[in-house]
């Protein structure tokens, strides 16, 4: 019996669009044959903005660490707690003298596990399919796309950022912008993954990008662009902010436009 196809896809297909590759688990910082448990573990962790930071310090000192050397962001009592739920779970192994190390060897950055996570936000809060992770074939742009979900029927596409806004440039909003012109979704959204500012160096991005477009504020840190495309961040909540975004988005017009 053929495989069902997966609702996003089909979209996708129905516009032109091949799904090359879709949810890869090489670079996610977990073991990808993780246990039904533990995954609904790790998704609840996840929402903890801290534990986010402390998984890119981990990743960032991935050869070798200490507890102490993960005390940027969070508590020693904490960074204690997130080491012994790694360990008990097999993400990351004791090397001796104290010193950890995280098991797998390919992961470089937090960004798939980010985009696996928002994802996942997609299917369990919204209650909505998503593909974290997407290439395409048959469309004008190249470059992946980090999560596409179907949200009442509409195509919505995120662009999930982990670096802080000073690691991001102009070029980076343009290649968002392309990406969402080529495939046309309901509703795109730029969301990065910091509680500090958008309005200081990421906004002006976009109000270059989107010249003659209005864009509101819609709440604290972010914004709208004529209720198609979002910024934000994750202050006070990642979940939180996606959904104020698909608030914005279905609820933008009138009963009658």
């Amino acid at each position: 019996m053929k495989e069902r196809e997966h609702p996003v896809a089909s979209m996708l297909r129905r516009r032109g669009f091949e799904v090359l590759l879709s949810n890869p688990t090489e670079y996610l910082f977990f073991p990808p044959d993780l246990e039904s448990a533990f995954e609904d573990e790790l998704y609840e962790m996840l929402k903890k903005y801290s534990f986010r930071l402390f998984i890119r310090e981990v990743i960032k000192n991935r050869r070798s660490f200490r507890a102490g050397d993960l005390l940027k962001y969070s508590t020693l009592e904490w960074v204690e707690r997130y080491l012994r739920f790694l360990l008990d779970r097999g993400v990351i192994d004791e090397a001796g003298g104290g010193t950890y190390r995280l098991k797998s060897e390919a992961v470089f950055s937090f960004g798939d596990t980010l985009e696996w996570f928002v994802a996942n936000i997609f299917e369990r809060e919204f209650s909505s399919p998503a593909l974290w992770g997407v290439r395409l074939g048959g469309g004008s742009v190249g470059g992946d796309y980090d999560v596409v979900a179907e949200v009442e029927g509409e195509l919505v596409y995120v662009e999930v950022k982990s670096s802080p806004p000073k690691n991001i440039e102009e070029t980076e909003v343009l290649a968002f912008m392309s990406r969402a012109l080529d495939l046309k979704p309901s509703l795109a959204i730029f969301l990065e993954d910091t509680r500090l500012r958008m309005k200081d160096k990421i906004m002006p991005f976009f109000e270059k990008v989107l010249e003659g477009r209005h864009i509101d504020r819609v709440q604290d840190e972010t914004f709208s662009a004529e209720g198609r495309v979002f910024i934000t961040n994750s202050a006070p909540g990642l979940v939180a902010n996606l959904a104020l975004c698909l608030k914005g988005h279905l609820r933008r017009r009138g009963f009658w436009d």
